[in-house]
């Protein structure tokens, strides 16, 4: 069968890593992109004046392959990226999260939302879950996990 212009391609990524985190602020926004694939589209780095503790590097485009024990190695539904949202927020600490760099071309949407997460300057100071309804109040493909303290 031949593809149709705009289908998914498949999915290529790097060498993969982990991330652990020690802090409850993670400092991460996290989309489910429509591809079902979830990647970092906004990262802070750990700093002495953060909140943010952890043990590897995490970075914009990296794409969750495992998040607290949850294969995400296949494309996820809206119903289990819930899920998967919910458990990261109450994991207990240390959390183990397992990423790649993408290696692929990236969704349209993604670039978009990528580029809109840089022009704003990353995530704000002291979000702790909160859901961007950028398709119009629905259910979010968007999540921050945790902001840097600057108190």
């Amino acid at each position: 069968p031949t593809q149709a212009i705009g289908s998914p391609t498949t999915l290529q990524v790097g060498p993969e890593r982990e991330v652990i985190y020690f802090s409850e602020s993670m400092g991460v926004k996290l989309n489910r992109g429509p591809d079902g694939v979830v990647r970092v589209i906004s990262a802070a780095p750990p700093s002495a004046q953060s909140a943010i503790a952890r043990e590897g590097d995490m970075d914009v485009g990296d794409v969750i392959r495992e998040a607290a024990g949850v294969d995400m190695r296949r494309p996820i539904t809206n119903i289990m990226w819930g899920d998967t949202v919910a458990l990261i927020k109450l994991a207990p600490r240390p959390i183990k999260l397992i990423v790649a760099p993408e290696e692929s071309p990236l969704p349209h949407s993604v670039r978009e939302e990528m580029v809109k997460e840089e022009a704003a300057g990353g995530l704000p100071s002291g979000v702790s879950l909160t859901p961007t309804h950028a398709n119009g109040g629905g259910a979010s493909n968007h999540f921050s996990f945790g902001g840097t303290n600057a108190n």
